[in-house]
């Protein structure tokens, strides 16, 4: 009998037998439900074709791999079973309308000559048939009614952010010989979060801070002058306390700071911060956006939601911080003025800087103090390295542990990798060590005045002990060109399956050459990375190097593309000619495809840069055409930079399709950005350049662009003008989903100038083609259009109907929110209209909210406008 581990899926029809429905119904239902459900599982990235179903007439139970990842279960499978049941709703008569239970859990399933069972599986069947989810399903209006085990919920929902753990209620389960507990939510109708009856799912309490070192010595009188700084326990504080901690490199001022924000992260109950700031070491540093981006995201503001530009980031970070009381350790910084953006406005917090830099300005303008970091004492740095080695070891070569004290010059990094190689292995003596430390010239450390170069020798240690199926790897990760790294792009640098460089990474992360970082991340310290990238350079031929550059952007690039051809469909690619990596690209939903944007951002501005400086074009290309990902988290300022470096690219290389292209996307850029003069620019040139090539791809676009430009300032007149030239050419040589672009501009243009009867024609023919291509954020869109023009007749039930469907789908996607914030605001005209102001204000207002929260506000000012005029009326 075999046994495997699964995710168990119960569905089942609500009232699949009511009397009202005929054969034929039920017949339909149940072509409906497999047909809602398939589309779920493959919408939410779960593997259908590798789950075992079996018919039980109105419901379906489904094992589904142990491979695939829980918390998929919870938050992308309901509400893309939501979207499908909508969709489904919508098209089918009353008979024929679906409401769906769902039950989740997990265990082990037998297989036998009969079938399958199991304890496991019996559970499911119970919960699905249990007598409160029914119950919670016919007093909702919603379509779905989800349950989950006791164990599923604790295991796997309650660690789902996404799954709204807090709308779950807790119910008691006692169906046939089973008694249990359940936790049931209603996706499309929530439960208000609540306390009292549902797990308690605290706040997100951000502790950043790195490992401390558990052998940390010495610096008594800094840990006391630090700890003056804060008022005792059960007082508050009166101000922004800022300490500045200064010294040379390898001082250990990271070590200080990191082992006494430890000691007193308990007094600071809302959480701690941390950034290496980047400010002396290989790379650029740290800019305050990207900074203040790390650390709102760590205060749970979504990166989608992020305010435009460096100065609202920190208007918002100030604000986040109002009220709060935390530590915030600002560490490796250049300057005062890398510094200021990041410090709190209002008292409670502390801030915590280092630096090489005294940072005179942040001690005379913000009234910092200053702790400066010098050489330990003889007696700290012999107990210093006695922590390290052992005591015995220590008192059996007295004499040759001064002499290491004496060769590292006192300093803590150098004697912290020296006593580590000694630690390391035990049939090295000191002595050894010493004699090694003496031939090679450590005594370079005490000069100071290049930090690589006080340190290459100790690095040579640790390296000189990887096998050689690690040392070139090793050199080879030097040369990424951002903060950093993850297996895949790991192994698409170093040319190794994805299996041997996971273990690659382990081994160094072991051996302390390169440090994890969380979420499968890894990242090398600033100096082993210049370590790495310079024996790279000494011992590999520059043709093997740029290799190894050229497919680590390559995959970078096949990646980028696959995503953005997630997100963003409808739009037209450059023709690749890469080869396509040998590692193939994981299963991507939009989720996913989102997520991996936002988690390789900065690699992904720091390949293209790579790529520029080194000549890649069509790299460059690529990867600058697949930035429109920024925009969604209203990082407009980056894809504005990001299609000028793609334009200059395509001008220094004479790619003229690339150069109309990047004309085309620079103008998107300056119309998110509002410029209109700038816009209108660069989609002339790429008309003007794409009608004397003759390139009607590239003419249909920028005309589209004209068009939307247009309709965006109301010039609806010049849009329409633009608009009736597009579409036969997109007709002629474009793409439905393109096509449909460009009937939705058509929609706006002509409601703009009281066509309304065009407008829904044009609409209606945007619809259908989002509809056929599967493009739901499209769809929620056309839907809010042809609304829009119904508005205009004066049919506001009408409207209001298409407005309410734009908006259960925009929400299901959930990456496009500006999409339910348009929705939002046209459903209101229409409620207001017919008498129902207090919900129709109550739209406007989360509207605006949307707008001000991912990028539109000026859109947010609009309603605010017309918010006043309606509550002050």
């Amino acid at each position: 009998m075999e046994v495997r581990h699964h995710t168990i899926v119960v569905v089942d029809i609500e009232g699949f037998g009511d009397r009202r429905r005929t054969n034929t119904h039920q017949r339909g239902v149940r072509d409906g439900l497999y047909q809602v459900v398939e589309k779920a599982f493959t919408t939410a990235g779960l593997p259908w074709a590798d789950c075992y179903r079996e018919d039980r007439g109105d419901a379906i139970f489904i094992l589904a791999p142990a491979t695939a990842p829980k918390p998929l279960f919870v938050e992308s499978l309901p509400p893309n079973l939501i979207t499908a049941l909508r969709v489904h709703n919508e098209t089918h008569p009353d008979a024929q309308r679906i409401r769906l239970r769902l039950a989740l859990h997990a265990g082990e399933v037998y297989y036998d000559a009969h079938g399958v069972t199991s304890a496991s599986l019996t559970l499911a069947f119970r919960l699905i048939d249990a007598a409160p989810l029914k119950a919670a399903l016919a007093a909702s209006p919603g379509v779905l009614a989800v349950i989950t085990s006791n164990w599923f919920f604790d295991d796997v929902v309650r660690h789902s952010p996404g799954a709204a753990p807090a709308t779950y209620r807790q119910v008691s389960v006692a169906e046939k010989e089973t008694t249990t507990t359940g936790w049931i939510t209603l996706p499309d109708h929530p439960y208000p979060p609540d306390a009292a009856s549902s797990p308690t799912v605290p706040r997100n309490v951000p502790r950043q801070l790195p490992l401390a070192v558990r052998d940390f010595t010495g610096r008594a009188e800094h840990l006391a002058a630090l700890d003056k700084l804060i008022p005792p326990e059960g007082e508050e504080m009166r101000a922004v306390v800022i300490s500045a901690v200064d010294g040379c490199a390898g001082i250990g001022k990271t070590t200080l700071a990191v082992h006494w924000a430890h000691r007193v992260q308990h007094r600071f109950p809302d959480g701690t911060l941390h950034i290496n700031l980047r400010g002396y070491g290989p790379g650029e540093p740290a800019s305050p956006g990207e900074a203040l981006d790390g650390f709102l995201r760590a205060l749970d503001t979504p990166a989608d939601k992020m305010p435009t530009g460096a100065d609202a980031q920190a208007a918002l970070y100030r604000s986040l911080l109002d009220g709060r009381r935390m530590l915030i350790v600002l560490d490796n910084a250049n300057s005062a003025a890398q510094v200021r953006p990041l410090l709190p406005g209002t008292p409670g917090c502390m801030v915590l800087v280092t630096s090489r830099d005294s940072l005179t300005g942040l001690v005379v303008t913000e009234a910092a103090y200053r702790l400066n970091l010098d050489l330990l004492s003889p007696p700290e740095a012999l107990q210093f390295v006695s922590g390290i080695i052992g005591t015995d070891r220590t008192e059996a070569e007295p004499e040759a542990v001064k002499g290491l004290i004496r060769l590292c010059a006192q300093l803590p990094l150098a004697l912290r990798i020296a006593a580590s190689k000694v630690a390391a292995h035990p049939q090295t003596t000191v002595a050894e060590v010493v004699a090694e430390l003496a031939e090679e010239g450590l005594n370079a450390l005490s000069r100071g005045s290049d930090e690589l170069a006080t340190v290459r020798t100790v690095f040579d240690w640790s390296y000189q002990r990887l096998p050689a199926d690690q040392a070139r790897p090793f050199r080879l990760l030097g040369l990424h060109p951002g903060p950093d790294l993850t297996p895949r792009s790991a192994a698409a640098l170093t040319d190794l399956d994805l299996p041997t460089a996971r273990n690659l990474l382990d081994d160094l992360a072991a051996a302390n050459l390169v440090e994890p970082t969380g979420r499968g991340r890894y990242r090398l310290h600033d100096l082993l990375r210049a370590y790495a990238a310079d024996r790279a350079h000494h011992d590999d031929s520059n043709e093997s190097l740029m290799k190894a550059m050229e497919t680590l952007l390559g995959w970078y690039t096949h990646m980028a593309l696959a995503c953005d051809q997630v997100l963003f469909p409808a739009h037209p690619r450059l023709s690749l000619r890469l080869p396509a990596p040998t590692d193939a690209a994981p299963s991507l939903d939009r989720a996913r495809a989102f997520e991996w944007f936002e988690s390789e951002r900065r690699n992904l501005l720091a390949a293209l840069h790579n790529a520029v400086n080194n000549q890649l074009h069509e790299h460059a290309l690529h990867l600058a055409e697949c930035t429109r990902f920024l925009g969604l988290s209203g990082s407009w300022d980056e894809r504005l930079d990001s299609a000028s470096l793609g334009l200059a690219v395509a001008r220094s290389c004479g790619d003229l399709e690339a150069e109309m292209k990047f004309l085309s996307i620079r103008g998107e850029a300056f119309m998110d950005l509002r410029r209109w003069n700038k816009a209108q620019d660069d989609l002339d040139y790429a008309l003007k350049l794409a009608r004397t090539a003759h390139n009607r791809t590239q003419e249909t676009g920028a005309l589209n662009n004209l068009g939307a430009m247009y309709c965006d300032r109301e010039q609806f007149e010049k849009a329409l003008r633009y608009l009736q030239e597009t579409l036969p050419l997109t007709r002629d040589n474009a793409s439905e989903r393109q096509e449909a672009v460009v009937e939705g501009n058509l929609s706006r243009a002509y409601s703009g100038l009281n066509r309304y009867r065009e407008a829904i024609e044009h609409g209606e023919r945007g619809l259908e083609f989002r509809r056929r291509s599967g493009d739901l954020t499209g769809e929620s869109g056309a839907l809010r259009l042809v609304a829009e023009a119904w508005q205009g007749l004066g049919n506001h039930e009408k409207a209001i109907m298409l407005c309410r469907e734009a908006i259960i789908l925009s929400r299901a996607v959930g990456q496009f929110q500006t999409s339910t914030a348009e929705a939002l605001a046209t459903l209101a005209i229409s409620l207001y209209q017919t008498g129902e102001a207090a919900e129709a204000i109550s739209c406007w207002r989360e509207a605006a909210a949307l707008f001000d929260e991912y990028g539109g506000p000026h859109r947010a000012a609009d309603i605010r406008q017309r918010l006043r005029e309606v509550e002050g009326g």
